[in-house]
């Protein structure tokens, strides 16, 4: 038995590119707060900033994955849909 990948679908491609920009922006700002934090010390408002985007950066990917889904889907289109 062989597994047989389609494409990716345009609305998951743009997902892709999203998630990559939101992970590369949560990592140098996550980074930089901790090497800020071993040079300088502790600073509470970055240090407070890096961990709401570390809690919230599943989240916001779920989300916009879902998206992604219901655009592929077509969910979002009345006359249109599994139903």
């Amino acid at each position: 038995m062989k597994i047989r990948l389609r494409k990716a679908s345009q609305p998951f491609q743009e997902f892709l590119g999203v998630a990559r920009q939101l992970i590369g922006f949560w990592a140098k700002f996550t980074g930089t707060v901790v090497a800020a934090t071993v040079i300088f010390g502790p600073f509470a408002p970055l240090a407070g900033v890096a961990f709401l985007l570390t809690l919230g950066m599943p989240i916001l990917l779920l989300v916009l994955w879902g998206q992604a889904l219901e655009v592929e889907l077509r969910w979002t289109e009345r006359n249109e849909g599994p139903w």
